[in-house]
């Protein structure tokens, strides 16, 4: 991948996840973007450094314009980034079911440790009330990766008719 496709790609994620939580009031905060993006550039393209680097980037303006503290969701996509890297050389990438699985497990380990960081920070909010309310951004951050994926993956998939295809 091209840095100026993802580029393009975190800037419009920027733009369009406050335009998201004033469309759908309910679902709209729900919904992390960010975080798909960087998960899916991150297992699908074999140059990670798009994804994990335009997410620090973008997660620290991001925290910058939207957070109480600038560097909590930096750090976070960076951490499960560096997951998703970990992770990805025991998955196929062709299949399905592989990135639904890195999305549930991103979005849990992006909870986890942004609560982490406002634990030490000083946050009254136990670690039960922050699980109980990921149901909700499982599904949406599973749907807009899998939307994501499923337009990414064309460009990697090897075809039959590849030379490299082996």
């Amino acid at each position: 991948m091209r840095y100026s496709r993802a580029l393009i790609l975190y800037v419009g994620a920027l733009f369009l996840q406050p335009f998201l939580h004033n469309l759908f009031p309910g679902f709209g905060g729900q919904i992390n973007l960010m975080l798909c993006l960087t998960v899916v550039l991150t297992f699908v393209y074999d140059e990670t450094l798009p994804g994990i680097f335009f997410g620090c980037i973008f997660g620290m303006i991001q925290d910058s314009f939207f957070g109480m503290y600038v560097g909590p969701g930096a750090l976070c996509l960076v951490l499960a980034g560096i997951a998703v890297l970990l992770l990805k050389h025991f998955a196929n990438k062709e299949n399905f079911v592989n990135i639904v699985l890195l999305l549930l497990f991103a979005t849990w380990l992006y909870a986890s440790l942004y609560w982490c960081v406002y634990a030490v920070l000083g946050s009254p909010y136990s670690y039960l009330y922050v699980m109980k309310t990921l149901p909700r951004p499982f599904i949406l951050n599973v749907a807009a990766g899998s939307v994501l994926y499923f337009v990414l993956i064309k460009r990697v998939i090897k075809h039959r008719r590849d030379r490299y295809f082996q």
